[in-house]
């Protein structure tokens, strides 16, 4: 199971005057949901996601769930109550990457996105 979003660099000034969220930016032109009520996604600063700022806006909350989601199976009871019967913590967004410059070959960018599961 996979998501393709594109990234794209820019300065971002409307977040933060000490450019701290300047560079590479998630941007989603296939949005599975709406963002205060258009569809899209973005662009949502990757050292933000990265580092858990979810205040911000621009859907940074949606993409570090999305990267940092657990999967869970559920044992839904007949009276409707549900059970969590196994929690997945290291599955979700293992496998983040991009094309190599100059090459055909894939980059692992995971790193970028989130810390080391367990650490």
């Amino acid at each position: 199971n996979y998501h393709v979003w594109v990234e794209g660099w820019m300065r971002r000034p409307d977040l933060a005057q000490d450019r701290r969220y300047d560079g590479w930016q998630a941007l989603d032109p296939t949005p599975q949901e709406k963002s205060e009520g258009i569809f899209c996604c973005g662009p949502a600063p990757v050292s933000a996601i990265l580092n858990g700022d979810t205040n911000l806006k621009y859907d940074v909350p949606f993409v570090f769930a999305a990267v940092n989601a657990d999967c869970i199976s559920w044992l839904v009871k007949r009276d409707g109550s549900m059970v969590n019967i196994h929690s997945d913590t290291s599955r979700i967004g293992q496998n983040i990457s991009t094309k190599s410059v100059g090459s055909t070959k894939r980059m692992n960018i995971t790193d970028s996105y989130k810390h080391t599961e367990g650490v």
